[in-house]
Order: structure tokens, then C-alpha cells, then sequence
């Protein structure tokens, strides 16, 4: 009987960095972001770097894109990128569940933060940046 066995993929230190400059590029272009953490999609077994702002709340997705990419071309990264790079709104399952867990204010941290179950959901892995009390209250 064969068995099918998936690597999980790795946050490296580079993406840990790209998360933590991309953060600090978009608070310095006043995109206001109140949640941004890397969350591990084990169906996708892929990570993303999740972005949340009321600025999408307000003028949608589009814009949230449109800024990580100036982000990206301000710190002269690839826009490849972005395959990597989600902007969600703030009230956003994922955001809303880590922020009932876990606030940091608006500093950049590095929390990693593992196999938790928080109000009934598996949050498998996750690498937290910053999560505000307005990412909490959505």
C-alpha cells in the first residue's frame, strides 16, 4: 500500500523578514495595518502573508493591492510576491480569531504561534507581526 507523504512547507527567515519590511513599508506610506501575520493553509500546505486594514473595509481588496505593490517597489522586491499576499478586512475569521488570542499593539513582532485551537478552531501554524485591538473589535 502506498502512502502519500507531504512536506510541510517552511517560513524561512527570509519570508519572516519580507513580512516584517512589507509592514513597516506600508506603515510609513500610512496604509494603516492593524493585523499582519503569516498564516500556514495546510490544505494548500502554502503560506500567506495576511494583511488586514479597514482601508479594504472601505475601499476594497483593489486598493489593498495596489499598495503592497508600491510597498514592494519601494523596497525593490519582486511582485512575484504577491502570490504570497493576501489584504483582508479586519473582521476576517482568521484576523478576528488570532486577535482574541494574542495583541501586540502596533509594534512589528515575530510570535510564532502553533497548534492552538481558539473558539473552536485549529489555527495549525501562524508567524504574528501585529495584532491590534482594532483587528480584535471588528
Amino acid at each position: 500500500m502506498a502512502e502519500d507523504i507531504v512536506v510541510k512547507e517552511v517560513l524561512t527567515d527570509e519570508m519572516k523578514r519580507d513580512g516584517a519590511a512589507l509592514t513597516r513599508a506600508l506603515d510609513e506610506a500610512g496604509w494603516p495595518v492593524v493585523a499582519s501575520f503569516w498564516y500556514y493553509e495546510s490544505d494548500d500546505n502554502f503560506w500567506k502573508l495576511m494583511l488586514a486594514s479597514p482601508r479594504v473595509s472601505t475601499y476594497g481588496q483593489r486598493d489593498g493591492y495596489g499598495a503592497v505593490i508600491r510597498a514592494l517597489d519601494a523596497l525593490h522586491e519582486s511582485r512575484k510576491k504577491l502570490k504570497h499576499i493576501t489584504v483582508v478586512e479586519p473582521n476576517n475569521a482568521i484576523v478576528r480569531a488570532l486577535a482574541s488570542a494574542v495583541q501586540t499593539g502596533w509594534t512589528i513582532d515575530g510570535i510564532p504561534f502553533s497548534r492552538r485551537a481558539i473558539n473552536g478552531s485549529i489555527v495549525e501554524d501562524a508567524y504574528l507581526y501585529r495584532m491590534t485591538s482594532e483587528s480584535a473589535a471588528a
